[in-house]
């Protein structure tokens, strides 16, 4: 049975900031991103996804937004994150973002 999961985090511009790691014994849907800005220009923000099996950084998104804009990623689809995989953000130097994010975390059975 999956738990859902919500993290919301106001980043620190210009920061590599740690929003999410996946429990040891788990594996996540990660099938919600929401990136808020609420500066007062468009700044760029990247959101990357750390696969500790593979030893690579996937970028998720990596663009700018309008001052008081968001972007949605969701579509009905979802990336599976497996145990130790992280999620990351980086804003823009004097940027003001946030995120919210939504994992449907599954405890691993013997797989």
């Amino acid at each position: 049975m999956a738990r859902p999961v919500s993290v919301g985090k106001n980043l620190t511009a210009n920061t590599l900031t740690l929003i999410y790691t996946v429990p040891n014994g788990y594996y996540a849907k990660w099938n919600l991103m929401y990136l808020f800005n609420n500066g007062g220009s468009t700044k760029s923000i990247t959101a990357y996804w750390t696969d500790v099996s593979e030893s690579a950084d996937i970028y998720v998104n990596n663009g700018t937004i309008a001052s008081g804009s968001y972007v949605r990623q969701d579509g009905g689809a979802y990336v599976i994150l497996e145990e130790g995989d992280k999620i990351y953000m980086q804003s823009e130097a004097g940027s003001t973002f946030s995120t919210i994010c939504t994992f449907e975390i599954y405890k691993r059975d013997g797989l």
